[in-house]
């Protein structure tokens, strides 16, 4: 598959966050706990996922590979937990529009910190001015859009 499918993947899924966080605010206010709506959204994704696994055949890993892992290749599903957990309870507090508005701006900063520096294995990409520039336009028009 070419980087055109998964640009428009990636977009899709984006356009998919508000909804996510609509849907999981309500959640977690109609269940009165957004600990039990972010638990029910992990069971099903992991139905959602297991089922992928057994349709196509997947094979599991292997021992080997489990212990060829270090804990920072596990700090993702840290980070997809209080992603669900912050999508189930703020925007019920400041609204979907905010909460995607921080959570873009946080994205595009996390983003540039990690190829500037190289972390997690990425290939470095120095921060030059028509970056800061690019960022500052995103976030700007982020802002701009939520304000009007």
């Amino acid at each position: 598959m070419n980087s055109t499918f998964y640009t428009f993947m990636t977009l899709a899924v984006g356009t998919c966050l508000p909804v996510m966080a609509a849907a999981n605010g309500s959640l977690g206010k109609t269940l009165g706990s957004p600990f039990i709506a972010t638990l029910l959204a992990f069971i099903v994704a992991s139905c959602i996922i297991t089922t992928l696994i057994a349709v196509t055949r997947t094979p599991l890993p292997s021992t080997s590979q489990f212990l060829s892992t270090n804990w920072r290749m596990w700090i993702g599903g840290v980070i997809i937990a209080m992603n669900i957990l912050v999508f189930t309870i703020v925007p019920q507090k400041i609204g979907v529009g905010n909460t995607v508005t921080f959570f873009v701006a946080g994205q595009i900063v996390s983003s540039m910190l990690i190829e500037s520096f190289g972390w997690l294995n990425y290939q470095p990409h120095p921060v030059n001015w028509a970056r800061i520039g690019g960022v500052m336009l995103l976030i700007t028009g982020v802002v701009l859009i939520k304000k009007f």
